[in-house]
This record gives C-alpha cells, sequence and structure tokens, in this order.
C-alpha cells in the first residue's frame, strides 16, 4: 500500500500529458519529476476540497512514466546548426477557395466576408 502520492489536476491536459501539482504546490506541470509527492492524508484533503484533484498512487504513476520532449525548448536551426544536415522547404500551400453562396462563383477568402460583387449576396452568414 502506498503512502505517497501525485495529485492529478484533471480539469486539463497538455496533449495526452497529464497536468501534475508541480513541487511546492507551486502550479502545475507534465513533467513527472517536477511533480510534489504528497502524502496519504494530504492527497485525500486536497482531494477533498477539490474532486477534481485526483490522487494516484506513487509507485504506480512511476511505473507509467515516459520521457517526452516539450516542443517549446526545440529549435531546428539550433539543433542543426554544423550538422550538414539540410531541410527542404515546405511546399506551398494552395490557397482555399470559396463559392458565393447565391451565385456560385469562385471568389477570393477576403470577399468572402462582403456581399458577392456579382450577385449582391451577404456571403458572411
Amino acid at each position: 500500500m502506498s503512502d505517497e502520492f501525485y495529485l492529478q489536476d484533471s480539469r486539463s491536459f497538455v496533449g495526452n500529458d497529464v497536468m501534475w501539482w508541480a513541487k511546492n504546490r507551486n502550479g502545475y506541470t507534465t513533467d513527472l519529476r517536477s511533480a510534489h509527492v504528497f502524502t496519504k492524508e494530504e492527497a485525500q484533503a486536497q482531494h477533498n476540497a477539490r474532486a477534481t484533484d485526483i490522487p494516484w498512487p506513487k509507485e504506480y504513476i512511476d511505473q507509467k512514466w515516459r520521457p517526452a520532449v516539450d516542443f517549446q525548448y526545440i529549435k531546428k536551426e539550433e539543433a542543426l546548426r554544423d550538422t550538414g544536415i539540410v531541410l527542404a522547404k515546405p511546399p506551398r500551400k494552395r490557397a482555399d477557395t470559396f463559392n458565393c453562396a447565391g451565385c456560385g462563383r469562385f471568389t477570393k477568402e477576403y470577399d468572402r466576408w462582403v456581399d458577392c460583387k456579382h450577385c449582391g449576396t451577404d456571403n458572411r452568414y
């Protein structure tokens, strides 16, 4: 029986990652290494105060842990400098086309927010 617990803030997720209470109860984190470890009594008391804070046995969660890379901390240019790797330019995206709801003519993206210059239909709705 576990005496140590992590607390999940079940109100939201980051991608597929669980939000845990951070160390010293200082916000939330998806990084288990930065998660606060609660005693059984602390975890139960917090859950009783806010039902969306879910206690998870530390032993159980530690077995499910996996490393992940947070996209906001990586930069392609920085990582690939001096490696000889050259990234291909992504293909240019084809412009979206829209049809007037009244006359069916193709319009530019901007023109779908104004009355059609051909038939006068209000395409905004």
